[in-house]
């Protein structure tokens, strides 16, 4: 393969993955279809030569994954599963593949309330591997999956930790997303479930203290200027193609 076919490589899976976010953004269902379908053809048409190969393989899983959404019953469970085989196929090329690794998660994690009881805990037990593996790759970035897990488990305590420990990473989603969670329906009739969401956004006492101790330090310096301190910031959960 040659430098003008990985370029020309690069620039359709460029184009194709677009298509998937417009996709996304789309409320007309049919029109979400068709744009999933068309960026499909354009990744299965890379050749596994091609160093766009990876890219692609992984986001045409993404593109089955987000039309599984759209989808209801045994076509919805296809296509989770088809997913899967891209991503599968992703690790095998590149075992550190993080975002193959907690996206086939994720799809498992969706697939299992579509299927009969033995299926679902197999689903389950399959994307706890997963989210494993994509914890071991980058430590906590799983929390708020495993979160979801020990829920739909009715493991309450363990729950909770796991979503303190997703605050402690910052790898929640967006509170909107925790509160929408199916996976979290169970959990949030909890008495603990409210205190954690409010204490999402709550300061950090340690922080506010630093923060009041480098204010004193710097009061009556000639030369001070207005001193900017971060508080963190959030990463985008829904964003691994992620």
């Amino acid at each position: 393969m040659g430098l003008f076919g990985s370029i020309t490589g690069k620039s359709k899976v460029k184009a194709a993955n677009k298509m998937v976010l417009q996709a996304r953004s789309l409320d007309d269902v049919a029109q979400a279809e068709k744009l999933l379908a068309e960026a499909m053809v354009i990744y299965e048409a890379i050749p596994s030569g091609n160093a766009a190969f990876n890219d692609a393989l992984y986001n045409w899983g993404m593109a089955l994954f987000y039309t599984a959404r759209l989808k209801q019953g045994d076509t919805a469970k296809e296509l989770y599963l088809e997913a899967g085989k891209k991503f599968s196929y992703c690790l095998v090329a590149k075992p550190d593949y993080l975002a193959a690794a907690l996206d086939w998660g994720v799809a498992l994690m969706e697939l299992a309330p579509l299927q009969d009881a033995a299926d679902k805990e197999a689903s389950y037990t399959l994307a706890k591997e997963k989210f494993n593996i994509a914890d071991g790759i980058q430590k906590g970035v799983a929390s708020y999956n495993f979160a979801c897990l020990h829920a739909v488990h009715n493991d309450f305590d363990a729950c909770k930790k796991a979503l303190e420990q997703a605050l402690e990473y910052g790898n929640l989603p967006d509170e909107e997303d925790i509160l929408n969670d199916a996976d979290m329906q169970i959990a949030k009739i909890k008495p603990w479930f409210k205190d954690f969401i409010a204490s999402i956004d709550a300061p950090d006492p340690e922080e506010e203290a630093e923060q009041g101790e480098q204010e004193e330090q710097t009061q009556g310096t000639k030369y001070s200027k207005t001193k900017v301190i971060s508080d963190g910031y959030k990463i985008e959960y829904d964003k691994k193609e992620k």
